[in-house]
């Protein structure tokens, strides 16, 4: 039956292809369609480690050839033949023009001679007129470490409103994936390297996007006006309608959230070429670098987050104060008699902070008892009867955006010694962020990196791989006095174990704890767990688990480093390990560092010392 509806559309479309007296020679097709911004429209594009052929659109009702996705001469013979029958349809919706209206513009654009009928769209016309686009803004949310699609940060953008003064109430577009909600995060991680999920566009109220983003995820938000023309900021809106009705394979590295955008505005202008700046995979740090790049980028913005707000309040209030505040939301009877005793001022502070708190708990605890949703109402008028304005000096903005911080990519060199034994390593980071490196536009006590590796000559050897890590994530989040964040790490990699002769082995270690903020010092305290495995183990592995005490200071250009872990082995009872290491990093220019460290270390009646320098450059 399927066969029989395609060989009857086949020789319909055949047909209507021959009734249709085409205006342009196929000689006229096939030059317009080398036009890189009708390949663009069609999203021909080649990203990843596995570069495809043809459009990167998998959803085949995004063509009207049947070979569009791989011809776009094809593409372009079917399109002008329906923007020719769309005006004779008795359902608008369904013409070329409708579906279509980038190309149609387009089109029309290139040939103003072409005899194309612009008709009324019931369903895009009034969809076009509520956008009513004036510009357009890239949204930059900042790393999210707890998501793993979220990890590197993510990017959208939001349509200005003509006149309207109240970015909340502007429209976002927005490329994610449309992941199975009942998928863990081990199966999300694999599909979203593998393809396994649809990309789509959406368009919705950016302040649901701020709600999410800013609020439930604490994430801050850079925008960042973007220097399009109004025939590009309408061009670009009609191109998201096409997009919204279409799917493409997501891919976390690569054909991900930031590359798609930019394949958005590179279909809305024929001077982008904003996505070929990519080869093998695109971080949403690296995007806004080529927009900057590309002079796009007018002016930027800072909103944020929720905690950032909190602790913001916090170290301009009493600790007094901060008690009240928190009383006022975690006891279930409401005594507002302390905060009486207070100036108008002072209980206006000590209610916005009240109010702020019983919002964190509701959405990022997801605590649902039926007080607190009343309280949080409460609050908010108690609040609005006390003084108006400002009752708090605002965040100050970070001295350095996410695109300003550091490249993501990092190649260090080292020279050591470890017990009078001289190595040099060789090390690739492809991304992203280190707990020493430059901190500039990055968060504190965050680090991520994936598939990164070194390699090591020594004087007894010859080269040979001495680490290659699959996955590293440490996030050291500070509590403060009302909130306890989670810290937490976790690592896979293979690396050489000095107990067993420097054999390489598989480890995977993860710990959790929590963590304190002391000025420009964070202390974390985790407790630790690692497996390892390799033949010359007894059993074959080894099974650790024991405390992690680290100190991390941040100056203007020097990081540094002290930690102390205990590790006991519980399938060797008698058996524990202990290092202490500390490291020193200067920045020495914007994409240069260099780091002094050593470390001592113990197992069983061995002990040995490591020493070295590492030159690292950041590209």
């Amino acid at each position: 039956m399927r066969f029989f509806i395609f060989l009857l559309f086949s020789t319909l479309s055949s047909s209507l292809f021959a009734a249709t007296a085409l205006p342009l020679s196929d000689a006229e097709i096939t030059s317009l369609a080398a036009q890189k911004e009708w390949r663009d429209l069609l999203h021909y594009h080649r990203v990843g480690a596995i570069k495809g052929t043809g459009s990167q659109i998998d959803d085949p009702k995004f063509f009207l050839a049947t070979n569009g996705n791989k011809d776009p001469s094809a593409e372009l013979k079917a399109t002008l033949v329906g923007f020719l029958q769309g005006p004779s349809l008795t359902d608008a919706n369904q013409a070329a023009q409708c579906r279509f209206p980038a190309r149609f513009f387009w089109l029309k654009k290139q040939r103003p001679d072409l005899p194309l009928q612009e008709i009324k769209c019931p369903d895009f016309d009034p969809w076009f007129a509520q956008i009513d686009g004036e510009s357009v803004y890239l949204i930059f949310p900042a790393a999210f470490l707890n998501s793993p699609s979220s990890m590197y940060g993510h990017t959208l953008f939001r349509v200005k409103k003509k006149g309207n003064n109240a970015p909340l109430l502007d429209y976002a577009v927005n490329y994610a994936a449309n992941a199975d909600p009942d998928d863990n995060q081990l199966v999300f991680s694999y599909k979203g390297l593998t393809g396994g999920y649809p990309g789509v566009v959406s368009v919705m109220p950016y302040y649901q996007k701020v709600k999410e983003y800013n609020f439930l995820e604490s994430r801050d938000i850079w925008e960042y006006k973007l220097d399009l023309t109004p025939f590009e900021v309408n061009q670009f809106i009609r191109h998201v309608w096409e997009m919204q009705n279409t799917y493409m394979s997501y891919y976390f590295f690569s054909e991900n959230c930031s590359y798609q955008l930019l394949t958005l505005l590179d279909a809305s202008s024929p001077r982008l070429d904003l996505a070929d700046d990519f080869t093998v995979w695109a971080i949403p740090a690296d995007t806004i670098r080529v927009l900057k790049k590309a002079k796009m980028i007018d002016d930027a913005s800072y909103r944020p987050s929720l905690l950032n707000r909190m602790s913001n309040m916090l170290n301009q209030m009493g600790d007094e104060q901060v008690n009240v505040a928190k009383d006022l939301v975690d006891n279930e009877t409401l005594n507002l008699t302390k905060l009486e005793t207070y100036s108008p001022q002072d209980q206006a502070q000590i209610l916005e902070v009240a109010y702020e708190y019983s919002r964190y708990l509701v959405a990022r605890e997801k605590i649902i008892s039926n007080y607190l949703k009343q309280r949080s109402i409460k609050l908010l008028s108690l609040r609005s009867k006390r003084q108006s304005g400002e009752v708090f000096t605002p965040v100050k903005p970070p001295e350095l955006r996410d695109d300003q911080g550091h490249k993501t990519q990092r190649l260090a060199l080292s020279v050591g010694s470890r017990e009078s034994s001289a190595y040099s390593t060789l090390e690739y980071r492809p991304s992203y962020h280190g707990l020493l490196d430059p901190q500039g536009g990055y968060l504190k006590g965050a680090e991520l990196s994936m598939f990164s590796g070194s390699l090591r000559w020594d004087q007894a050897k010859s080269v040979e791989v001495d680490t290659f890590s699959f996955i590293n994530i440490r996030s050291l989040s500070p509590k403060n006095a009302l909130v306890t964040p989670k810290s937490w790490q976790i690592n896979a990699s293979l690396l050489r174990d000095y107990t067993i002769d420097d054999e390489l082995v598989f480890r995977l270690k993860g710990g959790a704890g929590v963590t304190q903020q002391f000025g420009q010092s964070m202390f974390a305290v985790l407790l630790n767990g690692s497996a390892s495995a390799e033949e010359n183990y007894q059993d074959g592995y080894r099974l650790e688990v024991g405390p992690e005490l680290r100190w991390l200071w941040y100056g203007e250009r020097n990081n540094f480093q002290l930690d102390f872990e205990y590790l006991a082995d519980i399938n060797l009872h008698n058996a524990e390990r202990r290092t202490v290491n500390a490291v020193w990093a200067h920045q020495l220019a914007p994409d240069w560092q260099v780091r002094l460290s050593t470390s001592h270390s113990w197992y069983e009646a061995k002990s040995w010392n490591d020493t070295s320098v590492q030159l690292l450059h950041y590209f």
